[in-house]
């Protein structure tokens, strides 16, 4: 079963807030997090309420274009209005137009898939990704929600947040993903401490039991942390060696990108 990707505290309501929007907005995130058409049933059964309200919802999205109706089995998928509205945010987003090029060529050099994140509140959200040539290639899907505290994105930002924000990763939960993921607090602080000491982190099955990845964080002309590059690859492609390897790659590919951006403190290894 896909997880409901609720935002922190998204079942209260916040003074003034319309519960019809929020119902749409919680509604769009089950559709999103699907990885198949979902259908009425299932979606009123994960929002805890009445068929016929999500049905009602989900018409109103549908005449809008922010969700899509397979017409054989009655299933609902988002619609490409999302993606309008979402594009255009990312063309405006200089990270984006900058990292692109970087991207290309860590896939290629590393024949590993190579992509781009941003931070959002408690976790990293894939927003690009280039495949490398390797014949085994790891999909890293635009809008992928990584876990602050067991993915290599999530964790070289995290690190670099203020206290407060490891405050509130901690009051959402460690979820175990695999029985490699970090769950206790004093694991996870150990862990962003070596993360900024080496100035990279990695995810070795511990979100996806497969998968692993190495990602550096990536500074504005202010010196704030934007977004983390990162190389991901099957598990078993990866050892002390191709650590070794990639840290300094893909570190690199951070720093040229950060000075790209404006930063003074960004320095190649």
């Amino acid at each position: 079963m896909d997880p409901v990707n609720y935002p922190p505290n998204a079942r209260d309501r916040a003074p003034g807030e319309v519960t019809t929007v929020q119902r749409a907005l919680n509604l769009l995130r089950i559709v999103g997090a699907s990885e198949r058409p979902i259908g009425v049933n299932e979606i009123a059964r994960r929002l805890e309420q009445h068929a016929s309200a999500v049905s009602r919802t989900l018409s109103t999205l549908e005449h809008n274009g922010f969700v899509e109706r397979d017409e054989e089995t009655g299933r609902f998928v988002l619609g490409v209005e999302l993606i309008a509205l979402a594009s255009r945010l990312l063309a405006e987003l200089d990270v984006v137009r900058v990292a692109r090029p970087h991207l290309e060529e860590l896939a290629e050099s590393t024949r590993e898939t190579a992509s781009l994140s941003l931070w959002n509140k408690t976790e990293a959200i894939n927003i690009e990704h280039v495949l490398g040539p390797g014949s085994i290639k790891h999909v890293a899907a635009p809008g992928r929600r990584n876990p602050a505290h067991c993915t290599a994105t999530g964790k070289v930002m995290l690190s670099q947040m203020p206290a407060s924000t490891l405050e509130e990763v901690l009051a959402l939960g460690l979820e175990r993903h695999t029985d490699r993921t970090i769950t206790e607090r004093s694991a996870l602080e150990r862990e962003l401490h070596c993360v900024r000491e080496r100035g990279y982190a990695l995810n070795v099955g511990e979100f996806i039991p497969e998968t692993a990845a190495i990602a550096a964080v990536i500074h504005d002309r202010r010196g704030r942390v934007v977004a983390a590059i990162a190389v991901t690859m099957p598990v078993f492609h990866f050892t002390q060696q191709s650590e070794l390897q990639l840290a300094p790659v893909v570190m690199n590919a951070a720093a040229s990108i950060s000075r790209r951006l404006g930063y003074q403190g960004a320095r190649t290894i």
